[in-house]
């Protein structure tokens, strides 16, 4: 009885991700998936499925349109798809900061064609930076650009890479932290350039009046970490600066003259530049 009921309710929810998850083609044959993020036609899915400016775009209820790309990013691997259509289903948003470890999660995707599969897995981990959600779950090319869902149905991730048999997300947060870096983009006003022999970075460059510079860094400071937690790796840095938005504040573990720092640095937005008449 208990079986049935949840086989039941597994099966109205992902019958409800579905509705809001797109099959995505490229202009030479590629397949992947996207998620219906609003009615007014926006798709969100990776970069590395949509490459091209224009992509057709296939929804559940089986209507082939023409996307256009209007927004794209390697380095997040996000990308944003406009579709002209009435009636979409858009996607529950959910926020996978309030995940727990060992939470089931659903995957919906396109892998080799398959439209509408899923798969089950749990919370495998809570990276402390908050650029990835990991899965234990089965999946296979072709889920990229899906939606990762919670047993609610609300979706907390866009699927996008596979390692060591694990599922790695974009979380729900990071793709609006995208969608609003096309009108405004986070400012440091610092350059730095990693250590090859730890997992700091060695700030090159403090621009006069900007965070960095009112926070207290100086050209020579190493940034230890962020938050409390010390690098490990050198991509740590590069997936914070992936995940901040204007107005957010960090604490930034600093090595300065030789002694053992915090500075407390709030992310601005890049000065206007005058443009001469």
């Amino acid at each position: 009885m208990i079986a049935n009921l949840l086989n039941h309710d597994l099966a109205a929810i992902s019958h409800r991700v579905r509705q809001s998850t797109v099959l995505i083609q490229g202009p030479a044959g590629e397949l992947g998936s996207g998620v219906i993020w609003d009615a007014s036609g926006l798709i969100i899915t990776n970069a590395h499925v949509a490459t091209q400016r224009r992509a057709w775009v296939t929804t559940a209820e089986g209507h082939r349109l023409t996307a256009h790309r209007v927004g794209h990013s390697k380095q997040l691997d996000l990308a944003a798809l406009k579709i002209e259509s009435a009636g979409l289903q858009a996607a529950d948003l959910g926020n996978a900061s309030k995940l727990r470890m060992g939470q089931m999660v659903m995957a919906v995707g396109n892998p080799e064609g398959h439209v509408g599969a899923t798969s089950l897995g749990i919370v495998a981990a809570k990276p402390l930076i908050p650029r990835w959600v990991q899965a234990d779950i089965a999946l296979a090319p072709g889920y990229s650009g899906g939606p990762l869902a919670t047993l609610a149905g609300e979706v907390v991730g866009i699927n996008t890479l596979i390692a060591a048999g694990r599922g790695y997300a974009i979380p729900t947060a990071l793709v609006q932290r995208f969608l609003s870096s096309q009108q405004e983009q986070p400012y440091l006003g610092i350059t730095a350039q990693p250590n090859s022999e730890s997992a700091d970075w060695t700030v090159t460059q403090v621009e006069g009046g900007s965070p960095a510079a009112r926070a207290g860094l100086v050209v020579g400071d190493s940034i230890l970490g962020i938050n409390g937690r010390l690098f490990r790796q050198l991509s740590d840095l590069r997936d914070w600066l992936d995940c901040l938005v204007p107005d957010q504040t960090l604490a930034l573990q600093v090595s300065q003259g030789g002694q053992s720092i915090v500075c407390t640095l709030t992310v601005g937005r890049p000065p206007v530049q005058e443009q001469a008449a």
